[in-house]
């Protein structure tokens, strides 16, 4: 009887060891969560790797909690707090230099696209009012400009009223949608080079 006492004190004491430490390891988790949900946006966004890095540590905690392994979970976690902090950092950094890039592209973009549309416009103006086109040309293809030309101004619409919402990503986008298409009318038109 007293080895059946034992080994059921034992198992008690095995169970209680367990749970003592359950608690912690769950309030370490749910630290390590809230501490990732506070940076998720822009971690995600500007520096995904790293965040990825220091969500991985979090899943194996929820796996070793899982599987009631409380030690291990509480030690997988234990950095995801700082890590999180480190991260918030990284992000606004990587934001920064994201946005001073996005500033340089848009500065260039709304310096030289209206011009380029411009000059477009007036080679399509030019071309309508002659009588014989240039050898390569026709009337379909001047039509095909025209409406492309209408896209590009339309796309650099859409890129001032994004930057004018403060979007700067959307307007830099669109403007690049224009270019691309501006430089592709260049192109066709047979017009130099800008």
């Amino acid at each position: 009887m007293n080895c059946r006492t034992l080994l059921a004190a034992l198992a008690a004491a095995i169970a209680l060891g367990a749970c003592s430490q359950k608690d912690p390891a769950g309030e370490a988790i749910t630290a390590a969560e809230n501490a990732l949900n506070a940076v998720y946006e822009e971690a995600a966004k500007y520096v995904p790797e790293r965040y990825a890095e220091v969500k991985k540590d979090l899943e194996t905690a929820r796996a070793a909690f899982k599987e009631e392994r409380y030690a291990d979970a509480i030690a997988a976690v234990r950095d995801v707090p700082a890590d999180a902090e480190a991260l918030a950092n990284e992000a606004a950094a990587a934001k920064e230099k994201r946005i001073a890039e996005l500033n340089a592209d848009w500065a260039r973009l709304s310096g030289t696209l209206p011009d380029l549309l411009a000059g477009i416009g007036g080679r399509l103006e030019e071309l309508r009012k002659l009588r014989a086109l240039p050898e390569g040309m026709d009337r379909q293809l001047l039509d095909e400009a025209n409406a492309a030309l209408a896209s590009a101004r339309a796309a650099w619409n859409e890129a001032g009223a994004a930057r004018e919402r403060g979007d700067l990503e959307a307007a830099v986008g669109k403007a690049r949608d224009s270019e691309g298409m501006a430089q592709d009318l260049f192109g066709r038109l047979g017009m130099p080079a800008a």
